[in-house]
């Protein structure tokens, strides 16, 4: 989702991990009614901190900013809690291409929007829906405002 200034774009998306963690919520679950059965108290701190675990990685959320004004990208991750993983900070002349790229899984496809940069390396750009439509529409109105070449791929 694009939001911000007209001299910032700022594209997010959480992600929710739940789903993929579900095997974990049911060890914990059990380890959660193991230590109540057996009425021990010794369980009980570990068993709080294998739930304040879950849910702190249970959710993520990944942020890029394209600044307009100073040209210059970024990209960071946010895990629940104060952590930060920046995972790209550069002016805008290194990146090389963004476009949509097409994606194939279990038999269907889903559409993306990616920026290239000149090391070769490809970042996704967070949009809300995985259509062909909004892809482009992303990837278009990116390439518009920031210069940067449009090439449209598959993965």
């Amino acid at each position: 989702m694009a939001k911000g200034t007209s001299a910032v774009l700022i594209f997010e998306k959480k992600h929710p991990t739940f789903i993929v963690l579900l095997p974990y919520v049911f060890v914990i679950a059990a380890v959660c009614a193991a230590g109540f059965i057996s009425n021990e108290d010794k369980g009980d701190g570990l068993i709080f901190l294998l739930l304040l675990a879950f849910f702190w990685i249970a959710y993520k959320r990944t942020t890029v900013q394209i600044d307009l004004r100073t040209r210059r990208l970024q990209i960071f991750r946010r895990l629940i809690g104060p952590w930060i993983k920046t995972v790209v900070d550069c002016p805008l002349d290194q990146c090389r291409a963004l476009g949509r790229i097409e994606y194939e899984t279990d038999g269907h496809v889903s559409y993306g929007v990616y920026v290239e940069l000149v090391t070769g390396r490809r970042h996704d750009i967070p949009i809300q829906e995985s259509t062909i439509q909004e892809a482009g529409r992303v990837a278009a109105r990116l390439s518009d405002a920031t210069g940067i070449p449009r090439l449209d791929t598959k993965f």
